[in-house]
């Protein structure tokens, strides 16, 4: 991939220290022009310390003093072939002047065009001239009405019109008259202009597809031409979140209807009713079924001291009394088999019953279907925690914050950027007082990044715990993402194995599709909150959550990675459930390979993914390596295997050729651990649930340890990463490396 110097003449020159260490061999020059004779050669594995880069003709050149005192040049990159001679300790500052767009700046304004967005953009638009073009195409939804003009003027005629949900195809971006504007062309051929945001007070109309807004970076040079990043790790405020979510939890109590597409056998003669009442005063006895009959059900509830199934006509049909629907799961060898056998039932695929859900403490547990709760929380409540306002912390956990932004501050560089971690947070309104409280966890950490200050939020996958009916976890969802908005920080949620409810469509309903939350479904619910921030790609055909994030006024790129990038099933068999295995689709797969070539050695890289991936080795704890997702052997999920090590082969090339990937970020083990596989470090961080994982039965509500999210450091300059956690191991865990 060419690197781009089309803004940059020759002999443009910086002070830049640093070493280089070939891999291939390069000749020392007394000027640098490619054209003259080398009075020497660097060979393979040798390195040089430099004082300068620079730009000539179509090579980027080191700068050193040799111990003659004279000064020497040496290549190290091939502008048109993008090839680098070896690895850079410094590869964070080149000699090149980043491309302005099509506007008609001062010539004062450094930094790219687009790469901002948000009120991070906004703080700065005052610098970008009126007029500055960025020259992209996109589709935007409107989420307020819109008037297109013939000129970026606020005044001018409004000559067409958007109603909330419509879509504009635009093909550049203009900052104009205190707005940003879409140009598009209208049906009749001419072409028209469209405000999509206010820059004062900041606010855009809607979506874009396409995120990165009209301005351009502001930067500050010293010395020598040297481009050096001033910023904060706090990050910008993104202003007062738009809540849906609402704080009062749907009743799944008595009579509350749970989807089971499902059948069973009466063993019993048992009438049909028109409401779920024995008493004949209460329900008229509709039909009667004889013992044998097999029974084809929708639903099941508990109402009266029964267990009731509703059948496809309507009737309400008892199965079994409360006092008798205590389930059995076995076979005739003893070993656990999906069935039950309750009351005068047998033969029942629904598999569970409300009895289940309505309390958690039975101790039963089917498949990956958590329905149990830990012995430590039997006396605890589940608690209805108010999603849509920050919670009151307490004076432990004020003292643990102020710990945390201290140790932070201190090892902070000029150019550090912050990303708050969350992962395997599980919510569940109504499973287990963990489920239900972890939602408060979620809000800690927002509460730290407003107060705080971060540059990013991330929640690393498996925000919900997809155990419920379908309406149930989609309340969940909203406020879960609530939680992560009351942050007022740029924020993105992965999408891990259990986001699409597939757990209890698979597990608890008979592999009902109609109770897994759909590829489009989840984009309304999940992504379209965070795609103003994720640069997720129009080449996506299951609506995965894979995309780029440039943290503003930094050298930092997030590259974010869907590892259950599945198509939909309408009537889905088990090995076609995102809750059983791992896959990432060819688009995604090219897409990251067209992004790391873009990037190139420019910028320092992180990425996140809610699982790891096939061929990383060195895991500091090896136990169940062979039976994870990634490494199955499992004939079925062979495709999704062999799409994760194409995905850790392509980061590995990466790794080697520019070395500037700083950490790869995983949960889905519920587990703290870490390898250095292929020159890259990989993490994998224990869930942010209490009543599983890592200290499970050791870390108590109320206390801080029920807590487990962290602060990522980042510090480019010097290619590090510090972890630090809050709450579960808190100032005793504290990983860092170098790259």
């Amino acid at each position: 991939m060419p690197i781009d110097v089309s803004n940059t003449p020759d002999m443009y020159e910086i002070d830049a220290n640093g070493t280089f260490t070939f891999n291939a061999q390069a000749g020392v020059r007394n000027e640098p022009n490619i054209d003259t004779t080398p009075i020497v050669y660097y060979e393979s594995g040798e390195s040089v310390n430099y004082s300068k880069k620079l730009k000539n003709g179509i090579w980027l050149w080191l700068s050193y003093e040799s111990t003659s005192g004279a000064t020497r040049y040496v290549p190290y990159a091939n502008t048109e072939t993008g090839e680098y001679l070896g690895t850079d300790s410094n590869a964070s500052v080149q000699p090149i002047v980043p491309p302005t767009g099509t506007g008609t700046g001062t010539g004062t304004e450094t930094g790219e065009l687009g790469s901002l967005t948000g009120q991070a953009g906004a703080d700065v638009a005052d610098q970008t001239t009126d007029g500055t073009t960025l020259t992209e195409s996109g589709q935007f939804t409107f989420s307020e009405p819109a008037a297109g003009r013939a000129s970026t003027d606020m005044d001018a005629e409004h000559l067409d019109s958007w109603s909330i949900g419509e879509t504009v195809d635009y093909d550049a971006k203009i900052k104009a008259d205190g707005h940003y504007w879409f140009q598009y062309v209208n049906t009749n051929g001419s072409t028209y202009y469209v405000p999509y945001a206010t820059i004062s007070p900041f606010r855009y109309y809607g979506t874009d597809a396409n995120p990165g807004d009209p301005v351009i970076p502001q930067k500050t040079t010293t010395g020598g031409g040297e481009t050096e990043i001033t910023r904060s790790h706090t990050g910008t405020d993104t202003g007062t979140p738009n809540l849906t979510s609402t704080s009062t939890r749907t009743n799944v109590g008595e009579k509350y209807e749970y989807p089971s597409v499902s059948s069973l056998t009466i063993t019993s003669n048992a009438w049909g009713r028109d409401k779920p009442f024995m008493d004949p005063t209460q329900a008229n006895q509709i039909h009667r079924y004889t013992a044998g009959t097999k029974i084809e059900y929708t639903h099941k509830l508990i109402n009266d001291d029964h267990c009731w199934v509703i059948l496809k006509d309507g009737q309400y049909l008892p199965v079994s009394t409360i006092e008798h629907a205590e389930t059995t799961y076995s076979d005739s060898t003893g070993g656990t088999k999906n069935q039950s056998s309750y009351s005068y039932v047998i033969n029942d695929t629904g598999k569970h019953l409300p009895i289940h859900e309505l309390s958690p403490y039975n101790n039963d547990c089917i498949g990956d279907a958590r329905t149990d709760i830990e012995d430590w929380e039997e006396n605890l409540n589940i608690e209805n925690v108010d999603s849509r306002n920050l919670p009151t912390i307490t004076d432990n956990e004020k003292t643990a914050m102020d710990q945390l932004s201290s140790e932070i501050e201190t090892n902070a560089d000029p150019d550090s950027v912050s990303i708050t971690f969350i992962t395997d947070t599980h919510f569940d309104s109504w499973k287990t007082p963990s489920t239900a409280r972890v939602l408060r966890s979620m809000q800690l950490m927002s509460y730290y990044a407003k107060n705080y200050g971060v540059d990013l939020m991330v929640n690393g996958g498996d925000l919900n715990d997809g155990v419920k009916p379908k309406d149930i976890s989609e309340e969940d969802i909203a406020r879960a993402v609530d939680a992560m908005k009351l942050g007022q920080r740029p924020y993105i949620i992965l999408q891990g194995n259990h986001d699409d409810n597939s757990g209890y469509a698979r597990d608890e309903t008979n592999y009902n599709g109609d109770q897994v939350i759909t590829n489009n479904e989840a984009f309304t619910l999940r992504s379209s909150n965070f795609s103003q921030w994720l640069n997720i790609p129009s080449d996506n055909p299951n609506n995965a959550v894979f995309g780029t994030y440039e943290i503003p006024n930094s050298n930092v790129t997030v590259i974010v990675l869907d590892g259950f990038d599945m198509a939909d099933y309408t009537n889905p068999t088990r090995t076609e459930f995102r809750h059983g295995h791992t896959d990432y689709s060819q688009a995604q797969q090219d897409w990251l390979q067209n992004t790391l070539n873009k990037i190139g050695g420019t910028r320092k890289i992180v990425l996140f993914d809610h699982i790891s991936l096939a061929g990383i080795d060195n895991w500091k704890d090896n136990s169940g390596y062979d039976d994870r997702y990634e490494n199955t052997g499992t004939v079925s999920y062979q495709p999704g295997v062999k799409a994760s090590g194409n995905i850790y082969n392509m980061l590995v090339a990466h790794q080697a050729a520019f070395h500037n990937i700083l950490g790869f970020f995983a949960g889905h083990t519920h587990t703290d651990n870490n390898a250095n596989s292929g020159g890259i470090r990989f993490i994998e961080a224990t869930c942010g649930i209490a009543d599983r994982g890592d200290g499970e039965n050791t870390r108590r509500i109320g206390e801080l340890s029920e807590n487990a999210w962290e602060v990522i450091q980042i510090n480019p300059t010097r290619n590090q990463v510090t972890q630090y956690r809050f709450g579960f191991s808190g100032p005793a865990f504290k990983p860092t490396w170098t790259m």
